[in-house]
């Protein structure tokens, strides 16, 4: 290969690297796909007045990559003058995040000229000085600061991971501010992002602020949405895909954008070091091992924790059949669910007794990587963390112990939730 054949290549892994995003949140609009509903749920508390949104929905389906879209995108186009976004830490409080927050508006106010000449000159200051000398900040400050702020402007105020503030008061807090920026129609809108089931679990006095919230869950992403994922990222840089390797990939991802990302990535990458623009399924299988062996650290040592023993044992089986288990909207099987894909992983017939144990363990001291919760007067299961499904049956995949048929539900698992 000549230099310039090894530029050319470089060039393009590079281009592919930088159309998939498995590592940040998206934000090039062209490369969003998909989420039109909350796109739209998100654009309406924006252009409401009095009106706040909370985006939640399960770990990695694409809330920081909305919320990150919608910032830059969508609320420019409802006049909102400007978009601040703050990533919430476990040790924050009510008062620390709206420090960060004032920290990022800069007030720009005219001063005349004094001596020769004529004219104003421009004094930029930070709004947190409005904060600096107030020791112990409540929603009336953040009220009276928040009008001040937008007499001449609108703000939208995303907080990511809100579902890590463990303080209760910092939650309590935050329902009166809500409250009292939409009595006083004040234009700024909040929009708290985080891991919950319900809004309730975001937002613990969500009673007293429901008028004002507008809820846009998450769930995973359609086989669809997956899909384009895949054909706009390909598009960008001029490479296209076979129709068997795209739905490889979204059967793969198991309805987490994180793996279609990465995998689309992987995959693209193998068929440009081949010296092809299209990817088929022998990029899609290198982009599978590739995936495995580059999972995080502590996705691997959960799989290894939850499966490994000196004895023979069927836990490896029974984990992969929980990962190809049909799940209801939130995430959630039934042991029924399981005991269908263990007897096909297994090639024999199998009780749900034989692997109770299994489960609790799996619920317990191996980990846990599920959480057990009775639920319609039975136990249920899901992963504690959904990255942790699409690695295992990555694995499976690779180790020959299932094919990704498995992966599509059939109408046993359908019924097993009615």
């Amino acid at each position: 290969m000549t230099i310039s054949e090894t530029d050319s290549l470089i060039r393009r892994e590079t281009a592919v690297r930088r159309a998939f995003s498995p590592s940040a949140p998206i934000k090039r609009h062209d490369l969003f796909a998909g989420r039109k509903k909350q796109l739209v749920g998100v654009g309406e508390a924006l252009a409401e007045p009095g009106q706040h949104a909370v985006i939640y929905g399960e770990r990695g389906v694409g809330k920081t990559s909305l919320a990150t879209i919608c910032a830059d995108v969508v609320a420019p186009g409802r006049g909102i003058t400007k978009s601040i976004k703050i990533n919430c830490q476990s040790s924050d409080d009510f008062a620390s995040i709206w420090r960060k927050v004032f920290n990022e508006i800069a007030i720009v106010s005219q001063m005349p000229v004094v001596g020769f000449g004529s004219g104003d000159r421009k004094i930029i200051i930070n709004a947190s000085q409005y904060l600096a000398n107030v020791k112990d900040i409540t929603p009336d400050h953040i009220r009276t600061g928040m009008r001040l702020l937008t007499s001449n402007a609108s703000l939208a105020i995303f907080l990511d991971e809100f579902d890590r503030v463990a303080d209760p008061s910092t939650h309590r807090f935050f329902a009166d501010t809500l409250k009292t920026l939409s009595d006083e129609v004040i234009p700024a809108t909040v929009i708290l992002v985080g891991v919950a089931d319900n809004v309730d679990e975001l937002v613990r006095e969500h009673a007293s602020v429901e008028r004002a919230i507008v809820q846009v869950r998450m769930p995973r992403m359609s086989e669809s949405e997956l899909a384009d994922i895949v054909v706009n990222g390909l598009k960008a840089v001029d490479m296209s895909a076979h129709r068997a390797a795209v739905e490889h990939i979204t059967t793969m991802s198991q309805g987490l954008p994180h793996y279609t990302h990465l995998l689309a990535q992987n995959a693209a990458a193998s068929a440009v070091s081949g010296q092809s623009s299209v990817v088929g399924i022998f990029d899609v299988d290198s982009a599978i091992e590739t995936a495995i062996h580059r999972a995080q650290e502590s996705i691997r040592d959960l799989y290894y924790r939850a499966t490994f023993s000196t004895r023979n044992n069927i836990y490896k089986e029974v984990l992969l059949a929980c990962a190809c288990a049909h799940t209801d909207e939130k995430g959630f099987f039934t042991a029924a669910a399981v005991r269908e894909r263990l007897s096909t992983i297994m090639h024999k017939p199998y009780d749900v007794q034989q692997f109770t144990p299994h489960l609790n363990a799996l619920s317990g001291e191996r980990g846990p990587v599920l959480k057990k919760e009775r639920r319609s007067q039975k136990f249920q299961y899901r992963f504690i963390n959904p990255l942790v499904q699409p690695y295992i049956t990555m694995r499976g995949l690779r180790d020959g112990m299932i094919h990704r048929s498995l992966l599509k539900p059939s109408e046993l698992t359908r019924d097993s939730f009615t």
